[in-house]
């Protein structure tokens, strides 16, 4: 059945060479399509329904002239929405033979995606502005942008130092000397928090010049109204001067005030967010005019009500975070470059308005408690999937994997080819295939997908980041990738999951000994959760290992901390079996033994979280990072035990032995405890029992004033 049209132009003069290419590619429910001269006049042979398989997606395999077909797609009558592929670039220039492979395994991908799986919409975001702008600067050097921008919207010029300046005749525009403290928000909801650099609210100000003439000091400007502090005796002749505008006073210079503005321009350096990413609504221009009118242009475009996914789906039930006041995992905290994410009690809580989507929290979250909803992994593998297969049914020999951002130039796969090539004596062989997989955000998919890839059969897995976005994501994929590749090079496939900048294209084409060949494909389908993602793929690449080079693994693999994977350890001499551990688990690792006074373990399900650890009254635990193979991480584990204790007087059990001679030892001499210690071997009822028939018990009605 098909399922997709693929429409190849011949390009004028290179038609030879893609039809070459194209001769003998085959991908299951694809069919392509020769359209010579497709973006001009043999447009209408795309356009036309009549060339169309029913119900199938239809794409042109050129994205050089996508405006033009969707240009002449809207003018005319035709309905059939048309997506684009970069098939011309990929195919200009090189071997037919070599780029069979390339073009099945690109085109598999994008046919499959939400063609094998319903993507179902996610909810909407919704932001409201009304043009309230805010241009923070340091001086009056962006005085005239800022009136030229109040023409369109209500503009407020904040700046730190207002001397100097020559106010506007108008108040269209505000001008106010305030420094920024601190900000807060996103589009439509903004707060600043600022401080007065000047006695003088211009807000309340008439600039009657009044408090200029009177001031015995001349500290005041007649063009900005600002007030020299350094030369005012604070004498008060201009607070009188100004009566009842009361627009001058002194005593709240240290004072901050919260304003509130729907769009931030910022001319300061370093910049109000330099800590974060900033969010949708703030423009960072410096010292830079080409910015700041950019910035401008955009800001009387962001006027009205617009809306933006919901990236993420958060299950807190699932969430290793805190339990009892007592925190657990902070990956995604960290790992949030908007600060979208923090701690709510037991939960963490994600301010949709301020997430940007790009993905890291489900990327470093150990338990899959947070997940990227915008474009599910399971219909992302699927598409690897379904592309490695054509790869491979197509002749392919080795093929790597490239999941990069959407803010790559256009044509960045062409000009890291030809950097590639300078040094011929580290180019790749050509039997060796990049397939891009253009993501939402580099960060958006972690080792659960890298993993799955390497299971369906890639050889090799890059990342490709941006400059913006490496700034803000190398070290926690990095960190991810650390305990990847070390349990890659642990089962003998070698370091096979990479990341590299955009200033770094060059090293794809670099010929590198990857060591074992691929993997044999697995047949498996993506799970919904992402601990049964990993441990599938994982499953399946130790097989392979066990059957091509014969590897046991009887004993545990060690893992940098960053792995969800790991064992925890137990000091049997502190451990006093009070079962803390069990009820802050998380993930049913730790559980006990209605039976007897047993701590026992699963490995399987334990996500190194920490909770145990920080909850844990004597110290007695610790994690160690590490991935235990086989059936043993299945099953139930005893790490530690203990005899129960009875009561001395009944004979009950209540405690276990342990417990109880650590109390006894701890107790014993305390002065409650000295005349009655036994007390403290007791069960409950007993102890009760005891204190009431003691005939030289005090009770609180014999104690005298």
């Amino acid at each position: 059945m098909t399922n997709s049209d693929v429409f190849v132009c011949g390009c004028q003069g290179s038609g030879e060479t893609i039809d070459k290419a194209l001769k003998n590619v085959s991908v299951d429910g694809v069919r392509f399509l020769s359209a010579q001269r497709a973006c001009r006049d043999g447009i209408t042979t795309v356009l036309d329904t009549q060339n169309h398989t029913a119900g199938a997606r239809c794409f042109v395999g050129c994205t050089q002239e996508q405006a033009v077909f969707e240009s002449v797609a809207e003018s005319s009558s035709s309905t059939k929405i048309i997506e684009f592929v970069n098939l011309r670039g990929l195919l200009r220039g090189q071997p037919a033979a070599q780029n069979q492979p390339e073009v099945a395994a690109t085109v598999a991908a994008l046919a499959a995606y939400e063609t094998e799986f319903q993507v179902e919409p996610v909810p909407a975001v919704l932001f409201k502005s009304q043009g309230r702008v805010a241009m923070v600067a340091q001086s009056d050097k962006q005085l005239h942008h800022a009136q030229t921008l109040a023409n369109n919207l209500t503009v407020d010029l904040l700046i730190a130092d207002a001397a100097g300046m020559v106010l506007p005749a108008k108040r269209d525009l505000n001008v106010l000397a305030l420094s920024v403290e601190s900000i807060e928000g996103y589009l439509g909801a903004f707060t600043l928090s600022t401080r007065k650099t000047n006695p003088v609210d211009m807000e309340l100000c008439t600039r009657c010049g009044a408090c200029v003439d009177v001031c015995p000091t001349k500290s005041i400007s007649r063009d900005s109204f600002s007030i020299d502090l350094s030369s005012c005796d604070q004498s008060g002749a201009c607070i009188k001067a100004c009566g009842e505008f009361k627009a001058i006073s002194f005593s709240d210079m240290t004072a901050t005030t919260a304003r509130e503005y729907d769009m931030v321009i910022d001319c300061t350096m370093p910049g109000l967010f330099a800590d974060r990413q900033a969010p949708l609504g703030y423009w960072h221009v410096g010292d830079s005019d080409q910015l700041l009118l950019e910035a401008m242009l955009d800001a009387v475009q962001t006027v009205g009500e617009f809306e933006k996914p919901k990236f993420f789906e958060y299950k807190s039930s699932i969430c290793a975070h805190s339990r009892s006041n007592k925190e657990g995992c902070h990956n995604c905290i960290d790992a949030c470059s908007t600060k979208a994410i923090k701690s709510a009690g037991e939960k963490i809580e994600v301010n949709p308005h301020l997430c940007l989507g790009c993905g890291a929290c489900t990327t470093v979250c150990p338990t899959g408690a947070i997940q990227f909803a915008l474009n599910p992994v399971t219909a992302q593998g699927r598409a690897i999937k379904t592309a490695i297969k054509a790869f491979r049914a197509n002749h392919g020999k080795k093929l790597e994997l490239v999941f990069h951002g959407p803010d790559l130039e256009h044509n960045w796969l062409e000009s890291a080819k030809k950097m590639g090539v300078v040094n011929s004596s580290k180019s790749a062989p050509s039997d060796f295939s990049l397939l891009p997989i253009e993501l939402n955000h580099s960060a958006s998919v972690g080792p659960d997908l890298w993993l799955s890839a390497l299971a369906f059969g890639a050889d090799r897995i890059t990342v490709l980041q941006s400059a913006t976005e490496a700034g803000h994501y190398g070290e926690p994929l990095d960190a991810q990738m650390g305990w990847v590749n070390t349990l890659l090079e642990a089962i003998g496939l070698g370091r096979r999951v990479r990341l590299l900048t955009i200033d770094q294209t060059a090293k794809l084409f670099e010929l590198t000994d990857l060591g074992a060949s691929a993997v044999e494909p697995a047949s498996f389908e993506l799970s919904s959760n992402k601990r049964t993602r990993m441990e599938f793929a994982v499953d399946h690449l130790v097989e392979h290992a066990q059957k091509n080079a014969g590897f046991s693994f009887s004993e545990p693999i060690t893992l940098p901390a960053a792995a969800p994977f790991g064992a925890v350890l137990v000091n049997k001499d502190k451990c006093t079996l009070c079962m803390s551990c069990t009820s802050a688990c998380p993930s049913s690792a730790l559980i006990d033994n209605p039976e007897m006074p047993q701590l026992r373990f699963i490995e399987r399900n334990c996500v190194q979280c920490g909770l145990c650890v920080e909850t844990c009254p004597e110290n007695a635990m610790q994690l160690m990072p590490q991935l235990l193979l086989g059936p043993a991480a299945r099953e139930k584990r005893v790490l530690n035990e203990s005899q129960p204790f009875h009561c001395i007087s009944c004979g009950k059990a209540f405690g276990t032995k342990h417990m109880i001679d650590n109390m006894f030892a701890k107790l014993s001499q305390h002065s409650m405890f000295e005349r009655n210690a036994n007390r403290l071997k007791m069960c409950a009822d007993c102890r009760v029992t005891d204190m009431y028939s003691a005939k030289d018990e005090m009770t609180i009605f014999e104690v005298k004033k």
